[in-house]
């Protein structure tokens, strides 16, 4: 599909304002950075990196890697090619500081998440695209919350795309990577359809049983995948820490990174390193999606706001970039940041910020017919609010 230049002007538009606040972006231009349809994308009001996360500058870098593009993710998603989409939400964050969840859990799912990971689901959803939320143990009950608010909202307010997200859309059951439930000649056979054999890692017996039971769930095979906000491997928070026991590794099902094309030595050695230990092989990783009823071609897109996020490895892998911190206190990107990559990377200084951009974008480039909605006028951000305060309640 042809887009105008006017429609491509506001996309970049968008993708712009998620990385730069207005002093950000003059010092971009002052360094010559690119901007497509010029003058134009100059005409809205930015939001931009007021986080300290030095995002500006990773996308500064990254702008040359091609992958960087708003337009092209959402024509990759909505072009006609994709059938199913698994949407990959929820960074568990630990109570470090004391105190405990509404629910009595050490920690709680971020609320940067699981509103753009819906805005996502909504855009494809509506223009027939069948999404899958994809729910955990940790961040799980919290993404379902979400979605559950989500439709009742338009139950209530619009009754063409309630029904349209009941029947493109769902939110899975809640899988987890425990062995629990799971007898040790499960275990052994799992393991010898997926590795041959042998002795496995905590992590590869963690993937496997996520495998097994993501295809258990699934009606149909998966053709596009999308993480928004999504820690991946190594699995250490934004100050370095690794929390990768209270993660499950669902980013196994994003292509790793290609470490022998990596320039910068130090992140070489810790990802040649890791996929060894792992005993991570490119024919393992197939059999794995193939598992979980995903198709090792799928399209996949990474949505993140620090580093550390499945798809980012795109760009923690251009040179200059692991020597960054998502900001002053916080651990460098050589040591933080992802070793998965994707076909498509959007960054923000806040990933649900991101995912609406995703969302605004669709309806830029795949406009829908308008309608008119009962039950009175609302507006985005009042159903953002509404599904916002629902997950602060689950806790």
């Amino acid at each position: 599909m042809a887009h105008s230049d006017d429609a491509l002007a506001r996309v970049k538009a968008m993708e712009i304002a998620c990385a730069f606040s207005p002093s950000d972006f003059q010092e971009y231009l002052r360094e010559g950075g690119p901007v497509e349809h010029g003058e134009l994308c100059k005409g809205f009001q930015y939001s931009g990196s007021y986080c300290g996360r030095n995002i500006e500058k990773i996308y500064h870098k990254a702008f040359s890697s091609g992958r960087l593009c708003l337009r092209k993710a959402v024509d990759a998603l909505l072009g006609d090619k994709v059938k199913h989409v698994l949407i990959v939400s929820g960074f568990f964050v630990l109570h470090d500081r004391g105190g405990q969840a509404p629910n009595g859990s050490r920690g709680s799912c971020e609320t940067d998440g699981p509103l753009g990971a819906l805005a996502i689901l909504r855009a494809l959803a509506k223009r027939g695209v069948r999404a899958s939320l994809f729910c955990d143990e940790h961040n799980g009950p919290v993404l379902k919350k979400a979605y559950d608010s989500m439709m009742a909202h338009y139950a209530d307010f619009d009754a063409e795309t309630h029904e349209l997200l009941q029947k493109f859309s769902c939110c899975l059951p809640a899988i987890g990577d425990s062995p629990a439930g799971a007898t040790a000649a499960m275990l052994e056979m799992y393991r010898e359809k997926a590795y041959g054999g042998g002795s496995c890692t905590a992590l590869q017996d963690r993937w496997t049983l996520l495998a097994h039971r993501l295809g258990d769930v699934l009606e149909t095979e998966v053709d596009a995948l999308v993480a928004l906000e999504r820690l991946g491997a190594p699995y250490r928070n934004i100050r370095g820490v690794d929390i990768g026991t209270d993660t499950e590794p669902i980013d196994f099902l994003f292509p790793f990174l290609d470490w022998d094309g990596l320039g910068d030595e130090e992140i070489r050695h810790r990802v040649r390193s890791y996929a060894a230990e792992n005993k991570y092989k490119p024919d393992v990783w197939e059999k794995l999606c193939r598992i979980a009823k995903v198709n090792p071609k799928a399209v996949s897109l990474g949505i993140g706001d620090g580093g550390n996020e499945v798809g980012m490895g795109v760009v923690v892998a251009i040179p200059g970039v692991p020597q960054l911190s998502p900001g002053d206190e916080f651990a460098a990107l050589s040591r933080n940041g992802c070793y998965r990559a994707c076909d498509h990377l959007i960054l923000g200084t806040v990933s649900n910020w991101a995912g609406s951009a995703f969302e605004s974008a669709a309806d830029v480039l795949y406009p829908l017919v308008p309608k008119d909605s009962r039950g009175g006028s609302w507006t985005p951000a009042d159903l953002e609010e509404k599904i916002l305060r629902s997950i602060m309640v689950q806790g």
